[in-house]
């Protein structure tokens, strides 16, 4: 009873394992110099002499990155356009 108690124990645990999640701080012109990096590659393996199903994976890759860059790129709330800083008086 005990050896059962302990297994559905560590399998309930083991279950509510969270995501680990990485933050960058990256300026958006390296963000964009290399978004458009890749999109040269996407364009160099579209006219290369590569298998049909290489070039399919190397685009379908590199669309994936992209997909998750954009949807969890956000703007850093710390940094204030210079307009929207108010003056003390």
């Amino acid at each position: 009873m005990k050896k059962i108690f302990v297994l559905a124990a560590s399998a309930a645990l083991f279950s509510f394992a969270a995501d680990k999640f990485i933050t960058m701080r990256i300026p958006e012109s390296t963000v964009n110099y290399h978004w458009n990096n890749l999109n040269n590659i996407k364009a160099i393996a579209d006219q290369s002499n590569l298998p049909h199903a290489q070039v399919k994976f190397i685009i379908a890759s590199i669309d994936s990155l992209q997909k998750d860059m954009a949807k969890n790129a956000r703007l850093d709330s710390m940094v204030v356009a210079p307009a929207a800083v108010q003056k003390k008086k």
